[in-house]
């Protein structure tokens, strides 16, 4: 699932939902928004079954999924051995924060070793966060502008009576708090 959609930024800038001159561009730009803000984020968006592996130490007793929201877990298994034949029983582990992506152990440890830790689970958005479909939308049409205006590159222009405008090629939000608010750490804790 796109971070926003074609109508949603063309509805933000009060654009007929008829007029299509604008839709391959912002269709484009909307992939590479989206590319963009995971890569920052360093997380997937999309909802989506996922099967994730970590080494395992002796001390820890929680996961750092890459995925969240979790919304379920079909599977966990810590086997050493990576057989992955006998899952840990659903009674001995707990959705800690599904919006951190926290998987804790109820009174157990994971085992020493190498990708050692199995875990198959549903995570992700199935509808976006309005802050962060607003920052996408906001984001597309910023660099719409630029190349409409031709100011990919440009930090100023000069105007007919020879006085210098500079041009503002910052994103039109704050977008490191919506970053931070997104940007993911995994592992095992």
């Amino acid at each position: 699932m796109p971070i926003t959609t074609v109508s949603n930024c063309k509805a933000f800038r009060k654009i007929e939902a008829d007029n299509v001159e604008h839709d391959d561009g912002l269709e484009r730009l909307i992939t590479a928004v989206q590319q963009w803000l995971e890569q920052e984020c360093r997380r997937t968006f999309d909802s989506a079954t996922v099967t994730e592996y970590f080494h395992g130490n002796e001390w820890a007793d929680c996961l750092i999924l890459s995925r969240p929201p979790i919304t379920s877990i079909t599977t966990l298994w810590d086997d050493p051995a990576r057989a992955y034949a006998t899952p840990i029983s659903a009674s001995r582990y707990v959705i800690a924060d599904a919006d951190a992506g926290i998987v804790r152990l109820d009174g157990l440890t994971f085992s020493k070793g190498l990708r050692n830790i199995k875990i198959t689970y549903v995570g992700g958005f199935a509808v976006m966060p309005p802050d962060l479909e607003q920052a996408a939308i906001e984001m597309v049409w910023a660099a719409y502008m630029k190349g409409d205006q031709n100011l990919i590159g440009v930090r100023s222009r000069s105007i007919a009576d020879g006085s210098v405008q500079f041009v503002n090629l910052s994103w039109p939000l704050d977008l490191d708090a919506i970053i931070s608010k997104y940007r993911l750490k995994t592992g095992v804790a």
